[in-house]
């Protein structure tokens, strides 16, 4: 390579380093934010005004998921006493499937000068939960059982049917059937987080019961710790 190929070759990689720079920091100025405790933003008033994204547990009770925009509260994931400080969310966009009641939920967006946190990106951390299926009463069982069982807490089991997953507060959170591939079914209400690695037809280990609407009202949901 001549020397005046090699001077235009420097002076062309400059310019697209130069370009480059220049997006990168120009995107960084609009978007960047920056990662922080539920504790930081809550008590730092300097982060007032500013983007920021954290990870919390979402306190139950405090989400309505027909409100709009929505808004909830979170608090750190490691304050396991809740007694640190807390956060107001209001969320404006679509609730993953998976969030509830103590789901980790890692959210974007601009903090506001009264504590608020405005957030308009959210995604969902859930915790792996599983459990044996040993003297779980399967779905179709139950549901033969008819208005028997109405009101009595038990242990059952069954396979998530396809595309029912939906996100809370819909009343009905997904629907259990008696087979992997159908069955007699049953919808299920459940405002809790689901467990890591809940995807369709996984097999499910639920606590609860059914009420006289014929839903089955869960206060847990676990996957059978088979499927390991």
């Amino acid at each position: 390579m001549n020397k005046r190929a090699k001077n235009r070759l420097i002076g062309v990689t400059a310019i697209i380093l130069i370009a480059v720079a220049a997006i990168f920091f120009g995107l960084g100025g609009e978007q960047a934010a920056y990662y922080k405790s539920v504790q930081e933003i809550a008590t730092d008033t300097a982060l007032q005004g500013e983007r920021v994204k954290v990870g919390g547990l979402v306190i139950a009770g405090t989400w309505d998921k027909k409100s709009n925009p929505m808004s909830f509260d979170i608090r750190d994931e490691n304050d396991a006493q809740g007694t640190g400080p807390s956060v107001q969310v209001v969320y404006n966009g679509a609730v993953p499937a998976t969030f509830g009641d103590g789901v980790t939920a890692i959210l974007t967006g601009e903090m506001g000068t009264d504590g608020t946190l405005n957030a308009d990106e959210m995604i969902t951390k859930c915790p792996s939960k599983y459990e044996s299926a040993t003297g779980a009463m399967p779905i179709g069982d139950l549901i033969g059982k008819g208005e028997s069982m109405v009101g009595t807490t038990v242990k059952a089991t069954g396979f998530v049917k396809r595309g029912t997953i939906v996100a809370p507060g819909s009343g009905v959170r997904f629907v259990v059937t008696s087979t992997e591939t159908g069955g007699p079914e049953i919808g299920v209400a459940y405002e809790g987080a689901l467990p890591s690695g809940m995807v369709d037809s996984s097999k499910l280990v639920l606590t609860g019961a059914i009420e006289a609407d014929g839903t089955f009202v869960a206060t847990n949901v676990a996957l059978d710790e088979a499927q390991k």
